[in-house]
């Protein structure tokens, strides 16, 4: 079909003229009958024709870089190779630190029969789902018609990332006042949850983001081309902040405008992962590293990701400026005293020159918190401070982390640096003014135990105990013990100072865990296998250290953490921590604080009633329990 026949199919030939030009993908001068398949109006649009995605052409350059590095794969398309050595080089290249950080999740996207081998089409297969093509067992999110699957939706309202959307999800995350009658209509076998199946059946035109039709009505010149002012004009108010660094990245031929294909490659142009929100410079220092170019805490599609990161660093000097992409400066934490049932929040310290402030330890008095803060600055370091529950009278103490208050409130334990390396180190037990103290040996992260007879603290990705009475320290747990990566940054104990909780963490996940230790008057330790219950390395390690002393370490299998951000605190309802958020926005503030309430079958709650215009780095209760303490970012 040429130009004159198209122009005849209705009365705007302005809009026709332009339509041509999009369509006619070869440039040939005319439309063949696949291209005039693809005209949008002509039928619904997810039986249209194919249109070239520009996506397929990044596959293809991904495909044939991974040909060149394994030597000409191609001419062996059926040979195998190791998943795990694959997903660590794979992860290296498209670091630009060249960082080899392999996942439970990446490696089950790479290898889902785990079986250790990837053949060449396995690897293809892989690459189409970290380009962000496809998602799970190889659902397609890109359509040929041109449609994207608003996947970035699903995940936002996915709140504790199983797979699926309650309808309580659902109705909170999205939806509106529309929520219920939608969620019913896409909940095809009515088990109370919205699948991916379900969300991406092609009927449900309104899950999908259809960038043929957005772009022809956002083109109001009917240039066939995008400026700036149609854009912004036509986007919504959510993804204002990504207009101009859109067209700074995507403008591939430097004529200040968007084509069709140059729109699709855009984060703009594609729904499928949430680009609309803002990611946080949390190192403070001006610039967004890789590592901080972080939309959602699912990292499902790092190739799409450095492909955006690459296309916005337009000075190639391997950071974003917020001329490159606007991003969200990092303000100070701050401490707050929190009423539970009624919503209300006072702020009792936060200072610009110290963004980053500890978990404070509430005074066994009720009067006065320690915590510690630090700077900016690698000179002034980190400091213990003293202050009462207004902030009207702040006091540095000493220099330090963790402080953790003896139980009489003549004294308190903290980490201190006096040295180079691990030796430099140390626990110290310092007077309540913090004039005078002394090294009790090498560790981090202090807390002394309620009854005083305690101190418990870090070391070597172990445990140590510190007996106040006879000023002795023992291994509690070593590091051969158990197979985590590590143990956290804080311990806390149980009211009754029978146990400690701590949360510790493997690459993927975070698991909350007890420690019982009673004293015995004989006998040796009797030891369980940290994390590892039925593992043949569990052994009873000999030690005077701990003869007298029973440890029990138990794992709480049935709770799956958010990547919990460390600190925690132990108080008469149970175990408070702070979870680095799913997402950020408003889904957040919903994820950001957790209770777990030690059973004999476990069990976790969200607790109820806080604010949620902050995102809380760490919590503790009063011991009223009509309280929190909590550390915010912003």
């Amino acid at each position: 079909m040429n130009a004159d026949e198209f122009l005849q199919l209705r009365d705007s030939a302005a809009e026709l003229k332009r339509d041509f030009g999009l369509y006619d993908f070869d440039r040939s001068g005319t439309l063949s009958e696949a291209e005039f398949s693809a005209v949008s109006g002509l039928c619904p649009a997810w039986i249209r024709g194919s249109i070239p995605d520009p996506f397929e052409d990044l596959l293809d350059k991904a495909v044939a870089a991974l040909d060149e590095s394994y030597e000409q794969w191609n001419m062996r398309p059926k040979e195998y190779v190791n998943s795990h050595s694959f997903v660590a080089n794979f992860i290296g290249s498209i670091s630009p630190e060249g960082k080899k950080f392999v996942t439970g999740r990446i490696l089950r996207q790479a290898d889902p029969d785990g079986d250790g081998q990837m053949t060449r089409a396995d690897a293809r297969n892989f690459l189409t789902y970290q380009l962000g093509m496809t998602w799970g067992e190889g659902h397609r999110i890109r359509e040929p018609t041109g449609r994207v699957l608003q996947l970035d939706q699903y995940l936002m309202a996915d709140v504790n990332s199983d797979g699926s959307v309650t309808r309580e999800e659902f109705t909170s995350h999205g939806w509106g006042d529309r929520a219920d009658g939608t969620f019913q209509r896409l909940d095809g076998d009515d088990d109370g949850r919205v699948t991916i199946g379900e969300y991406r059946d092609f009927r449900n035109t309104e899950n999908y983001f259809d960038t043929v039709e957005w772009f022809r009505s956002a083109d109001v010149d009917l240039s066939g081309l995008l400026d700036a002012a149609e854009i912004k004009d036509a986007v919504d108010a959510k993804r204002q902040h990504l207009v101009p660094s859109t067209i700074g990245a995507f403008d591939q031929n430097y004529d200040q405008l968007l084509s069709l294909q140059e729109f699709r490659l855009s984060m703009l142009g594609n729904r499928n992962y949430p680009w609309a929100e803002r990611p946080v410079d949390r190192n403070r220092d001006g610039d967004l590293s890789y590592d901080e170019f972080i939309f959602h805490s699912t990292d499902l599609f790092q190739l799409q990701r450095r492909y955006y990161f690459h296309r916005l660093d337009r000075n190639r000097d391997r950071r974003l400026s917020l001329a490159e992409f606007e991003y969200m400066e990092a303000k100070p934490n701050a401490i707050r005293r929190e009423n539970k049932a009624e919503g209300l929040a006072s702020l009792i310290y936060q200072d610009e020159e110290f963004p980053i402030l500890g978990l404070p330890d509430l005074s066994p008095d009720g009067q006065k918190i320690l915590f510690h803060r630090k700077s900016n600055d690698p000179k002034v370091g980190s400091q213990v401070v003293l202050s009462d529950l207004r902030g009207e009278v702040t006091t540095l103490l000493c220099s330090g982390s963790h402080p953790s208050w003896s139980p009489d409130g003549a004294k308190f334990v903290c980490a201190r640096t006096v040295g180079e390396g691990t030796a430099g180190k140390q626990i110290w037990v310092m007077a309540a003014d913090g004039k005078e103290g002394r090294s009790i040996g090498q560790g981090t992260a202090p807390c002394w135990s309620p009854d005083g007879n305690w101190i418990a603290f870090m070391r070597d990705n172990g445990i140590v105990l510190y007996d106040t009475a006879s000023q002795k320290a023992s291994e509690l747990v070593a590091r051969e013990d158990h197979r985590y990566t590590g143990l956290g940054d804080a311990l806390a104990w149980e009211p009754n100072s029978r146990r400690l909780a701590l949360l510790a963490t493997r690459p993927n996940f975070t698991e909350l865990v007890f420690v019982s230790v009673s004293k015995k008057s004989t006998g040796p330790a009797s030891k369980q296998s940290f994390g590892e219950d039925d593992e043949a390395g569990r052994r009873a390690k000999d030690g005077a250290s701990r003869k007298d002393k029973q440890v029990k370490i138990d794992p709480q299998r049935g709770f799956a953490s958010c990547r919990s951000v460390g600190a925690l605190s132990w108080g008469k309802e149970g175990v408070y921590f702070a979870i680095r958020p799913n997402v950020t926005g408003g889904v957040a503030k919903q994820a950001a604080l957790q209770l777990w309430v030690p059973a004999l079958n476990g069990g976790v709650k969200v607790v109820p009633s806080l604010p949620r215009e902050m995102v809380r780095r760490a919590v503790a209760a009063e011991p009223d329990g009509k309280w929190y303490l909590t550390v915010s970012e912003h």
